[in-house]
């Protein structure tokens, strides 16, 4: 589907599609064009932004001839490799630049290519990749916005992409803190564990998203397009400085996972630790009884005649079992006197 936006600065009328509405004026903003109105404003010069969205291939094609675009970019156009890119020619500017997307528990990047010359801006995208709906009905509901130029038009774009990475971070910052206080309060890290690792490949991918783009944007601030206004340029400086700012974000939440990290293992070891000292204390309850069994067991000596104890075998037998409870309530108190149990 393709839409535009079209700032007419001839008198005489545009007869369009149903939505379009001309008027008298000798600057008004026109919007969806067809594709021939497209080409006509684009030979006199007209400022255009163009929004596709779901491209097809014939959409790519007719571009491809209307703005005389290299190979490169129409292959980049026609395919998603998720990776910023910046492309100079001298007649426009290409770039593709990121936007977050959440898709069955994976973080994965959603790409957004834009295209800028000297009176045209052109985006090109998929359904779900919605950053750029707000920055455009912001240019649509705004006349006075196309005095700043189109270089403007990118910027809103650009900032409207990086802007959808806050929710993101703030909502990964909470997830964090939830875990962190659930550890501390119940020390159940079965399913914590799993939630951690998951978090930890999102930061992954959201700086394999942001380093890349960071190097995009502080090239084209030097562009002659961009840097022709000083306006427009401090504009994508700080555009620069907030992914700089993004970037020192997301290292933040990785340290923070760390430390989550650290607190499991802790966790792992202390159970370990207590596990151990619980069969220790086991063991040493049965060795009162190993003793005394194994030295009344025993044979000492060696005689030819038949010895008879002057004592019923059921008194020695409770003498044994008294010496086998004390022994074991002398260790037991030995213990919690040290602080062991």
């Amino acid at each position: 589907m393709i839409r535009s936006l079209v700032i007419a600065t001839n008198a005489e009328p545009i007869v369009d599609m149903q939505d379009e509405k001309a008027t008298g004026n000798t600057t008004a903003l026109r919007r969806n064009l067809t594709r021939d109105n497209l080409e006509k404003s684009f030979a006199e010069g007209c400022d255009m932004w163009i929004d596709i969205i779901a491209p097809e291939d014939h959409e790519i094609r007719w571009l491809e001839g209307l703005l005389q675009l290299s190979p490169t970019v129409v292959a980049d156009l026609l395919r998603e490799d998720r990776r910023p890119t910046l492309l100079v020619y001298p007649r426009y500017i290409f770039l593709s630049l990121l936007q977050p997307y959440m898709q069955s528990m994976t973080l994965v990047g959603k790409e957004i290519h834009c295209l800028i010359g000297d009176h045209f801006c052109v985006t090109v995208r998929q359904v779900d990749s919605s950053a750029l709906d707000e920055a455009y009905n912001r240019v649509a509901q705004n006349p006075d916005s196309w005095q700043r130029g189109v270089s403007y038009f990118l910027y809103l774009a650009a900032q409207h992409i990086i802007d959808t990475y806050y929710p993101l971070l703030d909502r990964i910052s909470n997830q964090l803190n939830e875990l962190e206080e659930k550890l501390l309060s119940d020390g159940n890290d079965k399913h914590t564990q799993k939630s951690l690792y998951r978090i930890k490949q999102h930061l992954i991918a959201l700086r394999q998203m942001i380093a890349p783009q960071r190097e995009v944007l502080s090239n084209l601030i030097g562009e002659q397009r961009v840097s022709n206004s000083g306006d427009i340029r401090d504009l994508f400086r700080h555009l620069y400085e907030r992914l700089l700012g993004i970037y020192d974000v997301i290292d933040s939440l990785r340290d923070l996972s760390g430390n989550v990290l650290e607190i499991i293992a802790n966790q792992q070891s202390r159970k370990m630790g207590e596990s151990v000292n619980r069969l220790t204390i086991i063991s040493l309850v049965f060795l009162p009884f190993t003793f005394f069994m194994g030295l009344f067991d025993s044979n000492f000596f060696s005689i030819d005649e038949t010895v008879i104890l002057p004592v019923n075998g059921l008194f020695i037998s409770v003498v044994i079992m008294l010496l086998m409870s004390v022994s074991i309530g002398m260790m037991w108190a030995f213990f919690q006197r040290r602080g062991w149990v």
